[in-house]
């Protein structure tokens, strides 16, 4: 009698994890298997996003979707862990990621496989090798610390968002996950003195004090990585955990405040949702009102208050979508990224961009119908799953690293010939208004393909004093050249390194990108998402750079940045654009700061920036270039007077760069050779490599090459 009555119990508790459909329940022991209001914030949460992404007006803080997101997932693991726990007296790590390879992986792969595929189809070479670069992170759920990295350079920044920059979200739970589930064995197993319960409790409520308290801090300092890490968003699914421990006193809730806590809850997200916009510094401290919101959406419902917010979330629209909101979340944002850089344009019309939100969802139907949900209810052994899982991500990652490869042949830079001079660069300058169709050369490198690229060890990305510089050019030679500034001195680089080889300077790039050299303070580039506030890491690298560059006392200083930058404007309000008299203040103070002898100082003028040119312009116009030419007035830059008469008044060297680019009109390609990367707004490897005999000639230095 004792063994079936054990077994009983022990059926009962195993059946007590389930729903009818199959599906394991996503709620602590106690509370009802299945929450209707759940399951209906999640369909508020995916609204959200997605008409946030797609323009539509007054959604201006939509992003914070993706925090209810966490605070459900936090609520759902914790009470499938409980439920676990409970039903067979253990919590197995590997039946755990089992599960979560079944639920993530079959859709996760299928839309980057897909998004991939259409990246290179429909944009070119030069999109999808990026798009694949991301997908290899995205794979291995590490998406938001490559973001993180990209998203703060300058030159990928400059570039529209990647069609993948949504799996950020998707690597932060996953990251969490990795941690969570052991801290939840240690404490089952180790814990004895109080309930289990109450230490998840203790446990949560610590993490939750410290990612917040790091969530605030990191934002003011380092809103990009603040926006991305791991450790500033644990505390939203650890508070959606503590939710879940908190099952049983919940349940007691008077009915009356439990439905007024939901509708609460409800109009906390909503406001964040109206009220915050792209210049809110996020996620900062002011995230915690999307956060509780939902967190009192699903602490109220636990009581199920007969007039709470689940009379609103439990009808049929909201489960349906819900259901469905996992996969319309990851194909909205691969859709509408790749469709807007096909038809050329940054940003599609809200109408256009609902028409691909009907889209996606119909994408997403067919995957929650054929992959999601199927593969979600699928009883394979535990060690099948993970052995299919961990195949699958190495499958994925080394076939995108196959195809990085096989177009990375095709699209490398050829090999150039530098103009033999200025008077001959200037006559064909000169003639290239007459150009009207793109050469093949520049076809077959799919349009922008020859990116200004430098890689990390070629430049110091952030500065400290203990950093290793990286000598390049010449590294015997007696003579040290340094180039220093923002990306406009990176994208230089293979024309200066050709230099210095050939007439034996030691090289140093000193370049952080999005940071002019001038001593201004800007703000960072606007992530996608990201609260707008000052670029306190560029105020830092200011200092250090200088002492840096004094006491390497280099014989020939090279100075090169945009100078056309944005400032952090009053609280609330958009960036302003830095002015002639901010910049030529920030000017004189560095140029004063390098009065050293025996330096010779250069300050390379800016590039015209031509608005129209980037690589789908003239995939665009392939047979009428020059409509993406502008007039010299709209390309050249509006503070080159001043830096010209900064660079007199200091007595420094000044190399105007206007007529390499520039004579009757400013055209993006000169010869045969396409000015600009991808992006517009660089110059290419190609076109550096021309320009240094150029070059070596406007700073008194011999050829470098023929």
């Amino acid at each position: 009698m004792v063994l079936v009555k054990g077994a009983s119990t022990a059926s009962r508790a195993v059946g007590d994890r389930f729903l009818d459909s199959g599906d394991e329940a996503g709620t602590a022991p106690g509370d009802r298997k299945f929450r209707p209001d759940v399951e209906g914030l999640r369909a508020v949460a995916v609204l959200l996003v997605v008409l946030y992404h797609a323009g539509v007006s007054h959604l201006t803080g939509g992003y914070v979707g993706v925090d209810v997101f966490f605070v459900i997932s936090g609520f759902v693991i914790t009470g499938l862990l409980l439920r676990t726990q409970r039903g067979s007296g253990r919590t197995s790590i590997a039946d755990f990621y089992a599960r979560r390879i079944r639920r993530i992986l079959p859709s996760a792969t299928l839309v980057i496989a897909v998004t991939v595929v259409a990246a290179y189809v429909a944009v070119g070479v030069v999109t999808g090798n990026n798009v694949a670069d991301d997908g290899r992170w995205a794979a291995v759920f590490l998406a938001n610390f490559h973001f993180e990295s990209v998203d703060t350079n300058y030159l990928s920044a400059s570039l529209p968002p990647s069609p993948l920059q949504n799996y950020w979200s998707l690597s932060v739970e996953e990251q969490f996950y990795v941690v969570y589930p052991t801290l939840f064995l240690l404490v089952a197993k180790f814990g004895r003195r109080r309930s289990l319960r109450t230490q998840l409790a203790v446990l949560l409520g610590a993490i939750i004090v410290a990612s917040y308290w790091l969530s605030v801090v990191q934002t003011s300092s380092h809103p990009t990585v603040a926006y991305f890490s791991p450790f500033t968003r644990a505390w939203e699914l650890a508070l959606g955990g503590l939710v879940a421990v908190a099952t049983r006193p919940l349940i007691h809730v008077p009915q009356r405040l439990a439905a007024g806590l939901t509708w609460a809850g409800l109009v906390a997200i909503a406001w964040s949702a109206t009220a915050f916009t792209s210049h809110t510094a996020y996620p900062g401290s002011l995230v915690a009102v999307p956060v509780v919101g939902a967190a009192l959406v699903i602490a109220g419902g636990v009581a199920i208050p007969r007039w709470g917010a689940e009379s609103l979330l439990g009808r049929g629209p909201a489960q349906w979508l819900g259901k469905r909101s996992y996969s319309f979340y990851l194909w909205h944002w691969p859709l509408l990224i790749i469709v807007a850089e096909r038809v050329d344009k940054t940003t599609l019309p809200v109408s256009e961009n609902l028409v691909l939100l009907a889209v996606a969802l119909v994408l997403s139907m067919a995957t929650y119908r054929l992959v999601e949900h199927p593969i979600r209810q699928w009883r394979l052994p535990t060690t099948t799953t993970l052995l299919a899982g961990v195949s699958l991500v190495t499958i994925t990652a080394l076939v995108l690293s196959m195809a990085i490869a096989t177009h990375a042949a095709s699209a490398s830079d050829p090999y150039v010939v530098p103009a033999a001079s200025q008077r001959v660069l200037l006559d064909q300058v000169d003639a290239a208004h007459l150009i009207t169709t793109v050469p093949e050369s520049i076809r077959k490198s799919e349009y922008g393909a020859a990116y200004s690229q430098v890689s990390p060890d070629n430049y110091v990305s952030f500065a400290k004093a203990s950093e290793r510089v990286r000598v390049l050019g010449d590294t015997k030679g007696s003579r040290l050249m340094v180039v220093y500034g923002d990306s406009h001195a990176s994208m230089w680089l293979p024309a200066f390194s050709a230099i210095a080889k050939a007439d034996h300077w030691r090289l140093v790039l000193l370049a952080k990108l999005g940071c002019p050299a001038a001593l201004v303070s800007v703000r960072p580039y606007p992530t996608w998402g990201v609260g707008e506030t000052r670029y306190t890491a560029c105020d830092e690298w200011h200092a250090w750079a200088t002492d840096t560059i004094k006491e390497m006392h280099p014989n020939l200083l090279i100075i090169s940045q945009k100078d056309s930058n944005t400032a952090v404007g009053p609280a609330g309000s958009a960036p302003v654009v830095i002015g002639a008299a901010q910049w030529k203040v920030g000017l004189a103070a560095l140029l004063a700061t390098f009065r050293v002898p025996d330096m010779r100082v250069v300050l390379l003028g800016t590039t015209p920036i031509l608005p129209l040119v980037d690589s789908t312009c003239l995939a665009a116009h392939s047979d009428n270039v020059q409509s993406c030419s502008v007039p010299v007035e709209e390309g050249a830059s509006p503070l080159d007077q001043v830096d010209r008469a900064a660079a007199s008044s200091a007595h420094v060297g000044y190399v105007n760069t206007l007529p390499w680019f520039c004579s009757r009109i400013c055209t993006p390609i000169v010869g045969d050779l396409e000015l600009y990367d991808s992006s517009g707004t660089h110059v290419s490897s190609p076109y550096a490599r021309y320009l240094q005999n150029v070059i070596a000639e406007a700073i008194g230095l011999p050829p470098s090459g023929r």
